[in-house]
């Protein structure tokens, strides 16, 4: 198996460039703030601080948090969001205009504000995570300046809030901020009063970082739930969850497991464990049952084993966050905790056993009641669909709305759906937690709710998430997957803590606009949320233009300029813009590199530009030879030949006989030729009237 040191160290580059804290759009951004300080009720911008900035495919956003005397005023934001072209087309504003001027200066320490904290929620025992940060505080009676505390530690489940007078010591306020999985659509209680137990409060150690070596592994998981991939429903034979923490073994749950590679598990001096670049196991609550490490990479546990919950969160989050990350091309890591910033911490038994789940402060945790959460692929995404929410806004994630619970259950919809287990017509096909929930233990959430935005709300949280959930989900079966993720993730990074559904639609269509999405997929957007209940402004025209374009001279040593329109993307609100481009098409240009312009218009005109560079003649074989590609190969039914041809140039293909079989002309310069026809073995494509030529293997 080969180890894999560089992807670590890649990864690292990879997450510290795009979480740089400056950006040479601050003064452009502060610029467009000063244009519009009347509008948004600000003094200034001198009491803006940029906290937090990403780059990413749909542009560059910028945070900017409001702040009394150098200190942050907890729960503010402005958001100044550019798109690839440097144009600013989306902000969102979260200001406290009421705030009072206050003198910054605490009275009491950090460490006895932390002491006056453990007592009141009882800390003991190992602490996994503890911070305490001063704000300027105007949530209560009148502005006060605080010290915010928040603890998360094994002996009692959540992560829990304390906001105390940093002048007086007085407990302001207490509760669970983790953002639960819920029973039965609702939040799971917690008491704020704990015991305090003998034990004396440690911190969790973190290892040193240092060079890793992993190698692929391989693990028996849930693809996303045993339910759906049986096509039972649960209580059919062998379909039904032991109770309490039976997690009985039977022949039909255990015949559901899939094997599925581990593309990276840690190898430390021959122990094997459950982490890689993006995920790692730890023991975060209670119950402590170890973190499953062994001799071996492969990590096939049986159901009633508690090691196939750990190998099949592990391998569900590290899957999700590959696929953004590599397959979409977003940057997107856990970046909320410094202690292990990049990746997250998950915790596959926890929450002292309860029915539930929950995400903070970059950890997941899954708790055991009933089905076991860790076990449903829908319960592992949705919660990590909270974490890519808090990560993509730097710590700014909403619940207006639901809208942080909707958004987990269309990330949890989005990826089960494609494994095609159930058909339209199936009432499963829309269940979100098919195995954990719609059963005994609790009803389950669904993406084809009925109600529209906003005269459906009904204040609760999770469900009025799915209305945000079933919207997405209707763009999904039309526009696909990755569409419908890149859109929803990129403008999901454009909300700050106050964004309710409304605007989180605009941003998610904005997103779609600024990475030049097509105007019938842009259309579809519009539609689907304008029929969900949200207003959607006009879309505004636009103009996509290509990359720069290379291309090579004639014989005669010019170039005719074609029509560029189809490699142009024209975006407006009813889809009719006429594109025209300069130089024309039919234009003789010399080598040399030319400014192109192409304008759509639509009442109005817009244009962008690229630049066409003619390069001079080549010989009929160096027009074949330059980026010349065959593949597949070996083929099954057909190849793929591209390269820069010679409009007409056509390709033979030869058997070992010297027979021609197939003739083809090669239209563009990337073209399909049909092999299914021929006998398995090895064949010549010639490009006819020069001496180039290519073997492949027919299988």
């Amino acid at each position: 198996m080969k180890k894999n040191l560089l992807f670590a160290g890649l990864l690292s580059l990879f997450f510290s460039f795009s979480n740089a804290q400056t950006s040479d759009k601050e003064g452009q951004a502060r610029a467009w703030i000063k244009e519009n300080v009347k509008e948004l009720s600000l003094n200034s911008d001198s009491n803006l601080s940029l906290r937090f900035v990403r780059k990413s495919l749909s542009g560059e956003t910028l945070r900017f948090q409001q702040m009394i005397n150098g200190v942050p005023v907890f729960d503010t934001e402005l958001v100044v969001h550019f798109s690839p072209n440097g144009e600013i087309t989306y902000t969102d504003l979260s200001f406290d205009k009421n705030v009072s001027e206050i003198s910054t200066v605490p009275q009491i320490t950090k460490e006895n504000a932390i002491a006056i904290s453990d007592k009141e929620i009882g800390v003991a025992g190992m602490v996994t995570f503890q911070e305490n940060k001063l704000f300027v505080y105007n949530k209560l009676a009148s502005t006060k300046l605080v010290y915010r505390i928040v603890t998360s530690f094994e002996e009692k489940p959540g992560s829990w809030e304390v906001i105390l007078d940093a002048n007086s010591g007085e407990v302001l306020s207490v509760k669970d901020i983790a953002i639960h999985c819920g029973f039965n659509g609702e939040e799971v209680a917690h008491d704020v009063k704990t015991e305090t137990s003998n034990k004396e409060k440690f911190f969790m150690s973190v290892e040193k970082k240092s060079a890793l070596a992993y190698e692929t592994g391989s693990a028996m998981v849930f693809l996303a739930d045993p339910l759906s991939s049986a096509h039972a429903t649960y209580g059919d034979t062998g379909y039904t969850d032991g109770t309490g923490q039976g997690d009985t073994d039977t022949a039909q749950l255990n015949a559901q497991r899939a094997n599925v590679v581990l593309p990276q598990v840690d190898n430390t001096a021959g122990t094997y464990k459950l982490k890689s670049s993006y995920v790692e196991i730890k023991n975060l609550e209670n119950p402590n049952k170890g973190l499953f490490t062994q001799a071996t990479s492969n990590f096939a546990f049986t159901r009633s084993q508690d090691g196939f919950e750990a190998a099949n969160v592990f391998y569900h989050t590290d899957n999700s966050l590959r696929y953004i990350n590599q397959t979409l091309g977003i940057p997107c890591v856990q970046n909320v905790d410094n202690t292990h910033a990049g990746v997250l911490w998950f915790d596959p038994s926890g929450e002292n056993g309860a029915d539930n789940s929950h995400y903070s402060n970059g950890v997941l945790v899954f708790g055991e009641g009933c089905v076991d959460d860790g076990e449903d692929g829908d319960v592992i995404w949705h919660e990590l669909g909270h974490g890519l929410h808090d990560w993509l806004t730097g710590g700014s994630l909403s619940q207006v709305n639901g809208l942080s619970e909707g958004s987990g259950d269309y990330w949890a919809q989005s990826h089960s759906r494609i494994l095609n287990h159930w058909t339209t017509s199936d009432a499963a096909y829309h269940y979100m937690f098919s195995w954990d929930g719609h059963n005994t233990c609790w009803a389950g959430r669904t993406t084809n709710y009925v109600a529209v935005y906003p005269g459906g709300l009904t204040g609760s949280i999770h469900t009025d998430g799915q209305i945000w959930s079933t919207v997405l989900m209707k763009i999904w079966d039309v526009i696909g997957r990755e569409k419908t993720d890149k859109a929803f993730l990129e403008g999901l990074s454009m909300t700050n803590s106050s964004t309710n559904q409304q605007n989180a639609a605009i941003a998610v269509r904005q997103a779609a606009i600024d990475m030049c999405y097509t105007c019938a997929e842009v259309k579809t957007m519009t539609d689907k949320f304008t029929a969900a209940g949200y207003t959607m402004s006009a879309v505004p025209l636009k103009i996509c233009c290509p990359s720069d374009q290379t291309v090579n001279a004639n014989v005669g040593n010019t170039y005719v300029v074609p029509s560029f329109a189809s490699l142009s993307n024209a975006i407006s609100q009813t889809c009719n813009a006429v594109i025209t481009q300069s130089p024309a098409v039919g234009s003789v240009l010399a080598p040399g590199t030319y400014p192109v312009t192409m304008m759509a218009t639509s009442g109005t005109s817009v244009n962008c530009g690229f630049s066409l560079i003619v390069e001079p003649s080549l010989s009929v074989d160096e027009f074949v030879k330059k980026n010349l590609k065959l593949y597949p190969n070996p083929a099954s039914t057909e190849i793929i030949i591209s390269g820069d041809f010679i409009s007409g140039q056509e390709i033979e293909i030869f058997n070992l006989l010297g027979q021609k079989l197939i003739q083809k002309n090669l239209e563009t310069n990337e073209e399909k030729v049909d092999v299914s026809n021929l006998s398995s073995g090895v064949y010549t494509a010639k490009f006819k009237g020069t001496n180039t030529t290519l073997k492949f293997i027919k299988n």
